[in-house]
């Protein structure tokens, strides 16, 4: 259960592109160990969750595809992508120019896989009644009280998650 919130809680950390961003949320609300959340709010929470879940199995399975096409692992794609934040950084093997272009056209694929990806996921949550920052207080309070967590578990259970 913990993983799935904390998939959703990535998800929704890429949702924060959208211009809201977890902590910016957590100063403007009130701090509570047990905030009031109704039981509507959380079978709605559920059912957005479940959605942005099947959105990002979707997203991996494009950026996987995306990666395949330009002939390049996942671990090959990160080291070119930190050698290039960091110049310094240790490579494996050197970086040729026919695998740097493949790199730039695999970057810009998956850019805009994660682009489409997050106005998926904000018309997800919004599909199930919710404005982002609402959302994202809900996951927020979830992560935090542990009676949260086992009520949505129970729901995700009875919902056939």
């Amino acid at each position: 259960m913990m993983k799935y919130l904390l998939a959703t809680y990535s998800l929704m950390v890429m949702l924060g592109g959208m211009g809201h961003s977890l902590p910016a949320l957590a100063q403007n609300t009130p701090v509570s160990s047990k905030p009031a959340i109704a039981d509507e709010d959380l079978k709605k929470f559920v059912m957005a969750a479940k959605k942005l879940e099947a959105i990002s199995i979707e997203k991996n399975r494009q950026e996987t595809q995306a990666l395949q096409k330009e002939q390049l692992t996942i671990d090959r794609f990160k080291e070119i992508f930190l050698a290039q934040k960091d110049p310094k950084a240790q490579t494996t093997q050197q970086i040729s120019n026919d695998e740097k272009q493949k790199f730039d056209r695999a970057f810009t694929l998956l850019s805009q896989i994660q682009d489409k990806t997050r106005i998926k996921m904000g018309e997800a949550v919004q599909g199930e009644g919710f404005e982002i920052p609402r959302f994202l207080q809900i996951l927020d309070a979830i992560q935090k009280n542990p009676d949260l967590q086992k009520k949505v578990e129970q729901m995700l259970k009875a919902s056939g998650k």
